[in-house]
């Protein structure tokens, strides 16, 4: 592929879109080696110094990584989400501000008794059922959470699910129930083993570190409005507060 040295875009940007796109479609496994410095000078018959800033970029926002004395190496990009107690953004949109494409998928949605923590959070009575919806949350189709969201089910009848295909919660629940969720929320951070029916979603090995992250957030009024549990492979993500 080459560079077109015409364009008003920098020549290190053009090749990063090119090393991008060449380790989303597979060209560039995780974990290999790409070309050298000198490889790519003469591939893309640009300078040194132009393919080094590339790199150097790349290595920046994660998708690359030196090795002193072996040369450079790709890694799966981290998605990088800031959880503040006045700012807690959702993953669309942390994808968004990393230059990722986000995508949704659901693995089951059924209703359920409400009870336990679900009832203490929500302030409704154990009598009263929620809905248990799990989804995969994807960055660039890599999987990179596993999520339980439990809603009151009496509060958003007829609950379109095929709306939280590759869709958002948030924007569901402000275009359909006028609901419009707070930024502020009560966020739990622990480190876990990932469970074993939950790996194969994720794409890791069994026992493999995960951070688990429970949301409890509210909506405008400041009234409960959803629980979520989340297991994050801790390899493509990282978290800041």
């Amino acid at each position: 592929m080459k560079l077109d040295k015409e364009s008003t875009v920098s020549l290190y940007i053009q090749l990063m879109h090119v090393i991008k796109e060449q380790i989303h479609n597979g060209t560039y496994l995780e974990g290999e080696q790409i070309p050298t410095e000198g490889e790519l000078s003469k591939m893309y018959n640009i300078s040194r110094i132009t393919i080094r800033r590339a790199i150097e970029e790349l290595c920046q926002q994660g998708y690359l990584k030196k090795i002193q004395g072996k040369g450079t190496f790709v890694e799966a990009p981290k998605i990088y989400r800031k959880l503040e107690q006045d700012n807690n953004i959702s993953f669309t949109e942390a994808c968004k501000l990393n230059g990722c494409t986000s995508s949704s998928h659901v693995i089951s949605f059924r209703i359920e008794k409400n009870k336990g923590e679900k009832a203490q959070f929500l302030q409704i009575g154990e009598e009263s059922f929620v809905y248990h919806i799990q989804r995969i949350l994807s960055a660039d189709g890599l999987p990179v959470i596993f999520e339980d969201i439990y809603m009151e089910a009496d509060r958003f009848p007829d609950f379109p699910i095929d709306h939280l295909e590759n869709g958002s919660l948030t924007r569901l629940l402000e275009e359909r129930y006028q609901i419009c969720r707070q930024n502020k929320g009560r966020s739990i951070i622990e480190v876990g083993i990932v469970p074993e029916y939950i790996a194969h979603y994720l794409q890791v090995d069994e026992k493999e570190p995960v951070m688990l992250l429970k949301n409890y957030m509210y909506d405008g009024d400041g009234r409960p409005l959803y629980l979520s549990s989340e297991v994050i492979v801790g390899t493509r993500y990282q978290i800041s507060v």
